[in-house]
């Protein structure tokens, strides 16, 4: 049986298949050296982001053979193809560590896009399915890093009622105390 036609779509994948390898790395990484007290949360959100990761690389590299091409696999390939800034040493801080990886998604989710569009125009719904799956992971994946890298709405100290009610012109005492929410009462990332 003859090889699909040749496609635009095939350095698309490779380049996510590489962006995945090295952010999967870049996960681990972080998942064995995080320290600070979001320790357990941080360790156990890697490694889940990690798993997340890994579940995409296979599938962006069997792609590139169903159409025809070959599936980069040694590390030098891998770092060539890549998108993603390489790392030049184990982050400071888990604040930095966070920033990075959150840059990283950035990246893979504006080459999801990129080759979401090229597989459109290329008449390959196979291949534009498996971006379109792909970014809302990774759009999934930097909420939660944002999140947690971002400072919480600030409150009352008196009421712990939302400052930003205030600042839509609804008074605090409109808002139950019932749904106000708690004072942030957890350690900075350091």
């Amino acid at each position: 049986m003859p090889r699909m036609r040749s496609s635009s779509v095939i350095p698309h994948l490779l380049r996510e298949q590489a962006n995945a390898v090295q952010l999967y790395l870049q996960y681990k990484g972080y998942h064995w050296n995080v320290a600070g007290p979001l320790f357990r949360e941080l360790h156990l959100l890697f490694d889940e982001h990690a798993t997340t990761v890994f579940e995409t690389i296979d599938a962006l590299a069997e792609r590139q053979r169903m159409l025809g091409a070959a599936a980069a696999y040694t590390l030098e390939d891998i770092r060539l193809a890549s998108t993603i800034p390489h790392e030049r040493g184990l982050p400071r801080t888990t604040q930095e560590m966070l920033e990075r990886l959150i840059a990283a998604h950035h990246v893979i989710i504006e080459g999801m896009h990129e080759g979401f569009k090229s597989a459109e125009s290329d008449q390959d719904p196979g291949s534009a399915d498996l971006f379109a799956r792909f970014v809302q992971a990774h759009e999934k994946m930097e909420w939660f890093l944002r999140e947690l890298a971002s400072e919480p709405p600030p409150t009352s100290e008196v009421t712990g009622r939302s400052s930003l009610a205030r600042e839509k012109g609804v008074p605090a005492a409109a808002i139950p105390s019932s749904h106000a929410a708690p004072p942030f009462a957890g350690p900075p990332l350091t």
